[in-house]
């Protein structure tokens, strides 16, 4: 089972560095994260399968920036 602490949240400063990249902009990268947490969040159940959780999400990242 996914664990917020553990597992997504280690991940929330190279997302907002990838967002901020692409944005240009520190308040729209930092919803960019935002949301891609929510929806791991969302999706929690379904992570299991994934194989690497660090390129899902900022794969996640650079498609919603």
């Amino acid at each position: 089972m996914l664990d917020v602490k553990r597992d997504i949240l280690p991940l929330k400063d190279i997302m907002y560095r990838l967002a901020l990249r692409i944005t240009l902009s520190s308040q729209e990268a930092e919803d960019v994260v935002q949301d891609v947490i929510i929806k791991l969040w969302n999706t929690r159940d379904h992570l299991d399968t994934v194989d690497n959780l660090e390129a899902y999400a900022l794969r996640m990242t650079r498609n919603l920036a």
